[in-house]
């Protein structure tokens, strides 16, 4: 099961028997893990192979009835996703000029707002067989119109939008392909992220 950070496991209510929710033992391990990478980010001295907030956003568990809520564990991990975010961010930017910095940032959101402005149907590809499931191309131009506006806004840039989003299936030329669209999504997020 996927989802998208660190409370005690006490802090996470549980579903009932006849429901399905994450493994707890997954859930408490990995969360033990998080506050001891955690720590020896914020002591800087990060553990080798430790997590960041890229490999938060790409974990998941396995399914168990009476397990934790997904709901709770994944908003504790976009939680958690943002300090590491956070760390992440100011540990690059104390290593480059800022001029560079903010080069870097101007040239991704250039890329990014250079496909949300294509034309809808037309933003991403379609999966190489006709009957692979994908995402359904109407709910993910939704979305890309819902960026767009977003970024060209003098709002706040809210994480929430892209990991809230929920695309219906489909096949054949009703759909974009769910890998280039996740790989996409995920650098949105890591620019809203970055611009924090």
């Amino acid at each position: 099961m996927k989802h998208r950070g660190a409370p005690s496991r006490n802090e996470f209510a549980t579903v009932t028997s006849r429901h399905t929710g994450y493994s707890c033992a997954q859930v408490d391990q990995y969360f033990s893990e998080l506050a001891e990478d955690y720590e020896a980010l914020r002591s800087g001295r990060p553990r080798p192979g430790g997590a960041t907030s890229e490999s938060i956003r790409a974990m998941s568990f396995e399914a168990q009835a009476g397990g934790y809520l997904p709901a709770d564990v994944d908003a504790a991990l976009d939680r958690v996703e943002d300090r590491f975010s956070e760390f992440e961010r100011r540990a690059y930017y104390s290593s480059v000029d800022r001029n560079q910095w903010e080069t870097q940032l101007e040239a991704e959101a250039a890329l990014i707002m250079g496909r949300l402005d294509r034309a809808a149907g037309k933003r991403f590809r379609r999966p190489s067989h006709k009957l692979t499931k994908g995402y359904y191309v109407r709910d993910v131009d939704a979305l890309c119109d819902r960026l767009s506006d977003m970024f060209r806004s003098q709002h706040v840039l809210d994480p929430g939008l892209i990991r809230s989003a929920v695309f219906r299936s489909a096949t054949t030329d009703m759909c974009y392909e769910e890998t280039q669209v996740d790989a996409f999504l995920d650098r949105c997020l890591k620019l809203i992220l970055d611009l924090k």
